[in-house]
């Protein structure tokens, strides 16, 4: 019986969100010059109105994959905000990791599933099982010229990889990624896209990903987007809840041309080559 109550679970809408919010990260610019930046994080019924902060556990990671630093981060209200430290030059990734949310229980009726209140009792014959949510919120950011080290690397149970870079994306060339279920391609599964404005409740637009995990966007003008994944399955052996929902959101800018890129200062470049060839001390 528990078996086909968590089987049912997992049919309620793959492409809806599994609560009221939806989270994002937000940076000041996609490309930079300067040495740090800052940001801007939230739980969002509307993007990008932020709603509710999110936790300051985030992680920073340099050009050559290594752990960055936050030179601040503060959580108050409706945001959390952060500056983020850029000594190297190159395309950095923000990301929440794998934040774990409190376990909900839900309850079956009248052909759906709604949350149980605390202190309710459910309708007598009613089934119910217990939800956990999982969100990942990433965004990459470069100092003068992109490069491509963090893309290969993204962390967590559902993952979007870019294809394109996503500080390069063009409206005449659209945005390509694909989405990784641990570690694997996930094939048809519908990737939201979100115009600044839409509502997360919102999931009308969207691509599904082909036998590959892959999907590509089209883009009728510039401006900031998010795109999100989502997936419920069950929990790993040993997790407090019988239902995990997965969602993952990447931020990123679509433009119409590529800008002029800054360049590290004449006295950072011999440097730079002598680290890469591991001459560096």
């Amino acid at each position: 019986m528990k078996q086909y109550v968590i089987a049912a679970a997992l049919l309620m809408a793959a492409a809806a969100p599994a609560s009221a919010y939806t989270t994002y990260v937000l940076p000041e610019a996609f490309d930079t010059a300067e040495g740090s930046l800052s940001l801007q994080a939230s739980h969002a019924q509307q993007f990008f109105t932020p709603a509710i902060a999110v936790s300051a556990d985030f992680d920073l990671v340099s050009p050559d994959g290594g752990p960055g630093t936050f030179g601040r981060v503060e959580v108050a209200g409706a945001a959390t905000t952060m500056q983020a430290n850029l000594p190297q030059w190159g395309t950095y990734r923000i990301t929440s990791g794998e934040q774990v949310g409190p376990v909900n229980t839900l309850v079956g009726v009248d052909g759906g599933w709604r949350p149980l209140a605390q202190g309710e009792t459910p309708p007598e014959g009613a089934p119910v099982t217990t939800l956990q949510t999982v969100t990942v919120s990433d965004v990459y950011v470069s100092r003068g010229r992109p490069t491509n080290e963090v893309l290969a690397h993204p962390g967590g149970t559902l993952t979007i990889r870019p294809i394109t870079h996503p500080n390069q994306v063009l409206v005449s060339g659209g945005f390509e990624v694909q989405l990784l279920l641990n570690g694997a391609p996930f094939p048809n599964t519908a990737i939201v896209l979100y115009d600044q404005g839409d509502a997360d409740s919102d999931v009308a637009n969207f691509v599904a990903t082909d036998a590959d995990g892959r999907a590509r966007f089209n883009f009728q003008q510039p401006g900031t987007y998010v795109i999100a994944a989502r997936y419920r399955g069950p929990a790993p052996a040993g997790s407090p809840a019988e239902i995990r929902s997965y969602t993952t959101t990447l931020t990123f800018n679509v433009l119409t041309a590529l800008p002029a890129y800054a360049e590290p200062p004449p006295e950072e470049r011999p440097r730079r080559r002598r680290e890469g060839l591991g001459m560096g001390r």
